[in-house]
């Protein structure tokens, strides 16, 4: 079983930075893993963004549906804009009775099917239900208010 986490990162770019919280499974970010500049919507100091955290915990929760037609949620959006149309790193979510599973990593635009790579792809991590639960309901809460 793997632990789901979250840690405050940063991200820059020409004329700005942002600062954020990004997942880590077993205490490894998930941009540790996935070199990019991209980031999650869960902002540590800018509520435009509020909404947006707001859906993606949602979404991982299974409360709405996927960011894509096919049904995956996206962990990782694009810092300048957050369109997934600039690509967002992105992942099948699958319910089990006592699990949570992330399956199938990969690359994903919203114009477009999704296109498997092999870059920057792991098969996936398995959760604890009540654990997930609980840290991404907290967080829900914390957005919320």
């Amino acid at each position: 079983m793997n632990e789901l986490g979250v840690e405050p990162s940063v991200t820059r770019w020409n004329d700005g930075e942002a600062r954020f919280l990004d997942w880590t499974i077993d205490g490894v970010a998930l941009r540790d893993m996935v070199p990019t500049q991209h980031q999650t919507p869960l902002f540590l100091d800018d509520d435009r963004w509020r909404e947006s955290a707001v859906e993606t915990l949602c979404r991982l929760l299974g409360d709405l549906p996927g960011d894509f037609d096919d049904g995956r949620v996206a962990l990782l959006f694009c810092p300048l804009c957050g369109d997934l149309g600039c690509g967002g790193y992105s992942v099948e979510v699958v319910f089990g009775d006592d699990v949570v599973e992330w399956r199938a990593f990969d690359w994903q635009y919203d114009y477009e099917p999704l296109d498997p790579s092999e870059e920057y792809k792991f098969t996936g991590a398995r959760f604890d239900r009540k654990a997930y639960e609980t840290l991404l309901r907290d967080l829900l809460s914390n957005y919320r208010a």
